[in-house]
């Protein structure tokens, strides 16, 4: 969830659950790098689920211990495999743009 829906449960401010994390040692909140993954996986089950199956579940993998270990970063073959999901789906509505 993000900062602010966690702060609302939480009843404390954002700042105060921000001053909290840093104590805990948790640099950034996580929401947007686990969003950004659930949304790699979004994708690539639309593009090809069978073909990718392997990188979902890595993928699903790192999104676990991310949520176990919120300062962890993003794996670079994940960061990679986020890059070339991007590159082909943006080929692939750009070939069909120029089609029509």
């Amino acid at each position: 969830m993000s900062i602010k829906d966690a702060a609302r449960e939480l009843k404390v401010s954002v700042p105060t659950l921000q001053l909290r994390c840093r104590e805990l040692v948790i640099p950034k909140w996580p929401y947007r790098k686990v969003r950004s993954l659930e949304t790699l996986i979004e994708t690539m089950e639309e593009l090809a689920p069978r073909r990718f199956e392997h990188a979902i579940s890595k993928v699903r993998d790192e999104i676990k211990a991310i949520k176990l270990n919120p300062s962890m970063e993003i794996k670079y073959e994940t960061e990679r495999l986020r890059q070339e999901i991007y590159d082909f789906k943006y080929s692939r509505q750009r070939s069909s743009g120029l089609t029509s």
